[in-house]
């Protein structure tokens, strides 16, 4: 099988499941896989892979010897690892860490001479193509979010001019990929998004809402994923449902917990809001299955972010989980069918949405709206289209535009 070098910033990170699920994929379909990764967290990668865990690469500490430099030192060793005329292989904003840590990546490429590298996230390739132009190794980009909406809005699209002339872009929504084709130079292919079906599964759903609804939101705590709309949504829920309690699980870490508190004090919602920090893929799984009503009440950031696909909308549709989410971004995709939208940045909508699942239809009822939705998120459909988009730049079988 072919040598495949995966890049990634922090390894394994517990908001990025896809590096971990696409390194698994390949690693089951028989693919040699290494990891490159500006800091790689040991103990974690042995915990998450056990003994089939990828060989890893740290690209921090050998890029900080180059970036530490005073000027003149880090030119000579810029010119020493990727030749004379590296200036060209950088876009003219590029920094000191974006060379530094080419460099580093460079090295790492020649000693491991892969027949593919593929770069999470669009800055991560900018950093990989210096390797990939002198080594002639195939590229492939896996656009995700910021690097297709705040990245370009803040540094420019231009700076992509700098990717490899025959790398090719991934996306997973045609909202993302509608964007990448009406700016990148590159061939933009498709990937379809996979759940860890093993892992994230139903129970069997009510057949009625009960007195009791258990309601849930996962994500980092922080403003722009809108925990505040939930709970302030679910102070409006008694008056919408006044014989329901409502009780609201916030699964994720970040240091906007100690507002959240306060706000659920204030509101008199306290005792209804349980801060169960960050948890790993199998716990959040586990929360899933024990809610009745997944809230993704995410917000469009001022410097261009919205959600792209939002991996947890998959991942409680397939178990089993009615949405409420904020109509915005790749969201809709995600979830079409299995929920309700609702406009972003408001807590009487999202109440309102809560009330209509449940004026609509049972828990039961939603979890087969939900699970049929989840067939289009198999892990196998997936792999197939990484294999083939892997394997077509190997073969160089996507044209440049």
């Amino acid at each position: 099988m072919p040598k495949l070098l995966v890049i990634a910033g922090e390894f394994p990170k517990a908001s990025e499941t896809f590096v971990v699920g696409h390194i698994q994929g390949m690693m089951r379909r028989g693919w040699e896989v290494a990891v490159a990764a500006y800091n790689v967290d040991a103990a974690e990668v042995k915990r998450v892979f056990g003994e089939l865990a990828p060989p890893t690469f740290e690209l921090e500490a050998r890029a900080a010897q180059i970036r530490t430099r005073g000027t003149l030192g880090r030119w000579w060793a810029l010119r020493r690892i990727l030749g004379p005329g590296h200036k060209k292989l950088f876009s003219p904003g590029a920094g000191k860490k974006q060379h530094a840590r080419a460099a580093a990546l460079y090295e790492v490429a020649r000693q491991c001479r892969p027949d593919v590298m593929h770069a999470h996230f669009g800055p991560l390739g900018l950093v990989a193509s210096p390797a990939a132009r002198l080594l002639g190794i195939p590229l492939l980009v896996n656009y995700r979010g910021y690097d297709f909406l705040n990245y370009p809005a803040a540094s420019g699209w231009h700076v992509y001019d700098w990717l490899a002339p025959d790398a090719v872009a991934v996306g997973h929504t045609r909202f993302c990929e509608d964007i990448l084709r009406k700016h990148l130079k590159i061939p933009v292919e498709h990937v379809r998004r996979g759940v860890n079906r093993g892992r994230f599964n139903p129970p069997e759903r009510r057949s009625s809402w009960g007195d009791s609804v258990r309601l849930l939101a996962v994500g980092r705590l922080m403003f722009s994923k809108g925990h505040h709309l939930a709970i302030e949504s679910l102070a409006l829920l008694g008056r919408l449902h006044p014989n329901v309690r409502f009780e609201l699980t916030l699964a994720g870490g970040g240091d906007f917990g100690v507002t959240l508190t306060t706000l659920a004090d204030t509101l008199g919602v306290r005792d209804r809001v349980h801060l169960a920090g960050s948890l790993t893929h199998d716990a959040v799984a586990e929360c899933m299955r024990s809610a009745d009503i997944l809230l993704i009440p995410s917000l469009p950031r001022s410097d261009g972010w919205v959600e792209n696909f939002c991996t947890v909308a998959s991942e409680g549709i397939a178990s089993g989980l009615p949405v409420v989410a904020s109509n915005h971004g790749g969201i809709p995709e995600a979830v079409e069918g299995a929920g309700v939208l609702v406009p972003a940045g408001s807590a009487n909508e999202l109440a309102r949405g809560v009330a209509h699942v449940m004026d609509t239809r049972s828990p039961a009822e939603w979890s087969t709206h939900a699970l049929s939705k989840a067939e289009d998120y198999q892990d196998a459909w997936m792999m197939d289209d990484y294999e083939r988009v892997t394997r077509g730049a190997i073969d160089g079988k996507f044209a440049a535009r």
